[in-house]
């Protein structure tokens, strides 16, 4: 009976505990920014494509970022893969090197995450489609993600 009216009471505590840290509580700016980190981007190809530059400006603390919980769904007239290579930069002036390489395929989902990218580096993605240069659309979704 006593191990009864303990966990009772203890778990009365904690419910109560917990309404008034969450109920009470009003959301930052972190949390309310936190639905809208997730970036997109969309379009169609038959050769290659280049997206925009996207600059890793971070706080001075943060050292290195990567891209995670990325996607890419992609449909297309004919079966295979393309490649989707992350590149990034220091600068305007410097050339673009290949982190990653990624194979998408033409019809479905394919996943993917970026090894770390140095805080104050931008980074694309280079799409190419060879073989058959038969038009692919797609889809594309990530997280930068500051370590």
């Amino acid at each position: 009976m006593k191990k009864f009216l303990l966990s009772t009471a203890m778990g009365a505590a904690l419910l109560l505990g917990g309404f008034s840290a969450t109920g009470l509580a009003t959301p930052t700016k972190t949390e309310a920014a936190g639905f809208e980190v997730m970036l997109h981007r969309s379009g169609y190809f038959s050769n290659y494509v280049t997206s925009q530059a996207y600059s890793g400006k971070y706080d001075s603390r943060v050292k290195t970022y990567s891209l995670t919980h990325g996607s890419i769904s992609s449909n297309s007239s004919v079966k295979g893969t393309y490649k989707v290579y992350i590149q990034t930069r220091k600068n305007s002036k410097s050339s673009w090197k290949t982190i990653k390489t990624i194979n998408a395929t033409k019809n479905g989902k394919t996943t993917f995450a970026s090894p770390k990218i140095t805080n104050g580096y931008s980074y694309r993605f280079y799409s190419v489609n060879s073989g058959t240069k038969k038009r692919v659309n797609f889809s594309m979704s990530w997280v930068p993600w500051a370590n």
